[in-house]
């Protein structure tokens, strides 16, 4: 189980981090709410950038309970550092968060996977959540892809092999 959960990680890794890397640094700072889509309601969505940070806050949230470590205060609540701007940190939050899941994926075993832990202010098992922060880091970079087409930029995850 801990390989299979490992390997997904990976796999949601190199997808979220290459798009990451693949926005230009000026466009961090990108919602789809300065396209004026006739019709659109993004007002108010979290910027690239905001996005990128959330993935990372979320990890932390979700595998420090698996590993025990306690959580950075730059998690703010599942937002990310404030004050981080530049691209480079904030893509180096991102990879330290996937390691931290590499870490929590590692301890898992069968005879802990069910097992209740606190989560919030509630419980859940190691399982749920080793497996909920891929579907969460999915669900997001879908969002980032959005806003890397948006600027023009394919995927990497969808570019032909060259």
């Amino acid at each position: 189980m801990a390989s299979v959960i490992d390997h997904e990680i990976s796999i949601v890794e190199k997808e979220v981090v290459d798009a990451a890397e693949a926005m230009p640094e000026e466009k961090y700072n990108f919602t789809p709410e300065s396209l004026n889509i006739t019709g659109s309601d993004y007002k108010g969505v979290r910027s690239f950038g905001e996005q990128v940070k959330h993935i990372a806050a979320s990890n932390y949230l979700i595998w420090s309970p698996i590993t025990g470590d306690k959580l950075p205060d730059t998690v703010n609540e599942g937002k990310g550092p404030d004050a981080m701007k530049a691209k480079a940190e904030i893509v180096k939050f991102l990879k330290d968060s996937f390691a931290l899941g590499h870490k929590a994926a590692a301890t898992l075993t069968p005879a802990n996977l069910v097992e209740p832990i606190p989560f919030g202010k509630n419980k859940t098992t190691r399982l749920f959540l080793a497996t909920f922060a891929p579907a969460h880091c999915f669900d997001h970079y879908g969002q980032m892809a959005e806003y890397l087409r948006m600027n023009g930029i394919i995927p990497p995850a969808s570019r032909k092999p060259e």
